[in-house]
């Protein structure tokens, strides 16, 4: 099969479908020709063994000529001999050919880390959590729903000089090249901070002596005009800072002529953050009279103004004959910079200098540059908060006074050694001599001239890190090697390069034995760097990066405007759930029907579910009667598939077959038009969609997404139960309860959740759908197996991998196709460990 090439007008109907009589007969009256249904024109498409789209083609043609699909019912059925004919010369065809491509180019192309996987990677390799690189980088297309396959990845000079930019800061930033750092305590004490009592505090408070321990805040601005900013009183040198803060929630009450503090009858939630929306610390606000102490760590950049976000407040008008929430600053602690995250306050403990410095440096010592080292001055180093970077600026920070720099002996045996121990981590494998010599010449000419011996480094090192054999996955066809089988299993389950110990395994026992791979794959999973597989893979499957693409009306859905805090909890739970889905190996039917919910207080508001506090998420279960369980019910899911004005049931549909289910339905053809929703409420969108779908052109594929969208239409923007849909003109008045936001909304017309399915299921409700589904439990297992599968190969499945796709299916079908065991066999099975 090895690159043939068969035409339609070759008819060699023994060894290829081309021509084959069944098209002659069933197909091409209506795919000929330039006007060919579908687009698809059967006269001009060629069976070509080294083009993947020809094959994809042939694909598609199989399966919908084996589903009955095609010819449509409406015309005369093929002789099931006919059928069967054809699709076993096609089946055969199209495993011929992809595994002849197999055997020549490998089953994945050449697969570079992607942003992501590059910013997790410098992170582990230098020992720097806090490098912020991913932004830097063009992120990668996207293929049947993942970043990281390898067809669609592109190379520019743009892209490589990104890359090495980002490789410039991530070295700078890990140097840390300071004196030792010493800690100092700065306290900023709120009722010293006039603005943050108002504009009239003065004539209440009269003088200082008379202001009150506790400065209260009633409500979040949630805009950037008036933030609750905080007094960076700190050294603010780059490093590991403690924060503390002395604070309380409670019910304030004004309502008569002195304030009353009583308490909360809700769990208030506060974060730190800096001016730039980086997120510090989030935390539960302490109740009780006293309140309490809350402390953590984090990294703080130079310079970063620091704002008090009141994440469970709005900015609606108070109603002061009602007690309102409120969150009470007493004062705000800072203490830093420290060695490590540890922020150990015994300074003898914290180790100098940092762990990060270490990866580069080893145990060199630091010393001050003077002249008198007969060195040139060390080099202005990048800035690694990476703000200006986005738009491609290079900024640098001002070396300290102090100017440091490495000090080495022997500069030429330690800059090889160094350089070899840093490219076996980096390259993920032994390197060769020629790579260390490459990169080593490098360092040997800054050490010529005169460079400070970290300057020296500084080239090699990026020489390094914008190497193909660090930026690219680095096989061969058939199948991998220890070290690319560790890489593999690393970056699905860490998202990062292979640790030592996996290395070492590598290396001594060989991975390619089942009971050494699937030792290091237990590992792997049970640590918690695994939550970055459950966050990404989560993340793109369920298209969770999209969750800020719309936001919930203000008039419409005012109790939603700018809840950060709901959002970012929506998230979570979607990301825990995947978790304990593979952690403890449920079936994949959990999916859609999943007997409990991860929720916080916030959550548990939304979903009407009683006796959760505070803002961690809690395993709650489920009454079997509850709408909710599994992904489709959940509030990240239900928000990305709104668009913000109102609910879609084309999105939500069209999410279900794709997502869900694997049968993502066909584009709309040109000219289709979109669907305006009428908030003036005299329809529903099930109206409109009737109108829509009156098009010929419009009704085979509506007939398929419909139903799943409404099915979900008891939902609405962001997940919470209605019986009746919002409109901005008919309807009665809506209760507002005081102290909330006031939106201009009226309760509109009711909501119809029934449906037919494509298949003519009948349906009342989002039970009886998730009843339907769950009839469909093979193909959701086979969805979830293709999507895995992808993710972790960087390639999609082919017609070849199908085999052992349905291989994998039918060994775990009897226990209900658990996640976890899904996925042990995927990395066991051969399209994990070939390239």
């Amino acid at each position: 099969m090895a690159g043939l090439v068969y035409s339609f007008s070759e008819l060699n109907a023994a060894e290829s479908p081309v021509g084959h009589e069944f098209l002659a007969n069933h197909c091409m009256y209506c795919h000929e020709g330039e006007d060919a249904e579908a687009g698809l024109n059967l006269e001009a498409l060629k069976f070509d063994s080294a083009d993947p789209q020809s094959l994809d083609a042939w694909t598609r043609i199989h399966d919908r000529v084996v589903s009955g699909e095609m010819p449509p019912a409406a015309e005369e059925r093929p002789d099931p001999h006919d059928i069967k004919q054809f699709s076993e010369l096609t089946d055969n065809a199209l495993h011929d050919a992809w595994r002849d491509r197999y055997t020549t180019h490998g089953r994945v192309g050449g697969r570079r880390l992607n942003p992501l996987e590059y910013e997790v990677t410098l992170r582990d390799l230098l020992k720097a959590p806090w490098l912020q690189l991913k932004e830097m980088l063009p992120p990668d297309p996207e293929s049947h729903g993942f970043d990281n396959v390898a067809d669609v990845q592109e190379v520019s000079y743009v892209q490589l000089a990104r890359y090495l930019e980002a490789a410039e800061v991530a070295i700078d930033g890990a140097m840390r090249l300071r004196p030792a750092p010493e800690p100092t305590t700065v306290r900023t004490w709120f009722s010293e901070e006039g603005r943050y009592l108002g504009k009239g505090w003065k004539k209440i408070y009269k003088s200082i002596d008379d202001r009150p321990e506790w400065t209260f805040f009633v409500g979040q601005p949630n805009n950037a005009q008036a933030p609750r900013r905080i007094r960076n009183k700190s050294q603010q040198i780059p490093g590991w800072y403690r924060f503390r803060v002395r604070c309380r929630a409670a019910l304030v009450d004004r309502s008569g002529e002195e304030e009353k503090l009583l308490p909360p009858t809700e769990g208030q939630v506060a974060w730190i953050n800096t001016a730039a929306k980086r997120v510090l610390g989030k935390f539960d606000v302490p109740e009780g009279p006293e309140g309490g102490i809350v402390e953590f760590t984090a990294w703080q950049y130079e310079g970063e103004p620091l704002e008090f976000f009141c994440a469970t407040m709005n900015d609606s008008k108070w109603n002061k004959d009602v007690p309102r929430h409120g969150i009470a600053v007493d004062w705000f602690e800072i203490e830093g910079p420290f060695a490590d995250e540890s922020c150990d306050r015994d300074v003898k403990k914290q180790p100098w200098p940092s762990e990060s410095y270490q990866q580069l440096f080893g145990d060199l010592p630091m010393t001050p540059w003077t002249q008198r080292s007969r060195f040139r001055p060390p080099q202005p180093l990048n800035r690694p908060d990476l703000t200006a970077n986005k738009r491609g600026l290079r900024e640098t920070f001002q070396l300290p006074p102090k100017m440091m720099m490495v000090e080495s002996r022997r500069p030429a045996a330690d800059a090889e050694r160094l350089l070899r121990q840093f490219m076996y981590r980096a390259y993920r494998r032994p390197p060769e001599e020629s790579e260390v010599k490459r990169c080593l010449a490098f360092a040997i000419e800054g050490i010529k001239n005169k460079l400070c011996f970290q300057d020296a480094m500084r080239t090699a090192y990026k020489a390094v890190l914008c190497s193909p054999d660090f930026l690219y996955f680095q096989e061969a066809p058939g199948r991998l090697d220890d070290y690319a089988l560790a890489t593999r299993l690393s970056y699905l389950l860490w998202r990062t390069t292979p640790d030592e110990s996996l290395l070492e395994a590598a290396r001594t026992e060989g991975l390619q034995r089942d009971a050494v791979l699937m030792r290091e794959f237990s590992r792997l999973l049970a640590d918690p760097r695994a939550g970055r597989f459950f966050g990404d893979f989560a993340g793109q499957w369920l298209e969770l990066r999209k969750i800020h693409d719309t936001s919930p009306d203000k008039d419409l859905f005012p109790e939603y405007f700018c809840d950060n805090h709901l959002v970012d909890s929506a998230v979570d739970e979607t990301v825990a759930t995947f978790g304990v889905m593979v952690r403890d190996n449920l079936p994949a039917k959990t999916v859609v029907d999943a007997d409990f919910v991860m929720v916080n207080e916030r959550l548990a508001k939304l979903y009407d579910i009683e006796g959760v506090e505070g803002r961690e998420l809690q395993r709650v279960s489920l009454p079997s009667d509850s709408p909710r369980g599994g992904f489709l019910t959940q509030s990240s899911i239900l928000k990305i598939t709104a668009n913000g004005l109102t609910t879609s049931p084309v999105l939500r549909g069209a999410w279900v077959q794709d997502r869900i289910l694997g049968t993502p339905p066909a584009p709309p053809p040109p000219g289709a038009g979109a669907i305006e929703p009428d908030t003036r409420g005299a329809t529903t969108i099930r109206d409109l969609l009737a109108k829509h779908s009156r098009f010929e052109s419009c009704a085979a594929c509506h007939a398929k997404i419909d139903p799943p969208g409404f099915a979900l239409e008891n939902f609405d923007v962001m997940g919470a139960w209605r019986e009746n849909y919002r409109s901005l003109g008919m309807g009665t008045t809506a209760k507002i309860p005081p102290n909330e936001r006031r939106g201009k909304y009226k309760i509109g017309l009711p909501v119809d959740a029934s449906g037919v399915t494509y298949e003519g299921s009948s349906f009342k409700d989002i039970h009886e759908f998730r009843d339907y589904l769950l009839s469909r439990e093979e193909q959701l297992a086979r969805n979830l197996t293709e999507r895995l599968m992808t993710f972790a190969t960087g390639a999609r499945p082919t017609f070849a991998d199908r085999l052992e796709i349905e291989s994998i299916l039918q060994k775990t079908a009897s226990d209900g196709y658990p996640v976890q065991t899904i996925l042990r066999d995927i990395v066991l099975s051969e399209a994990f460990r070939s390239k």
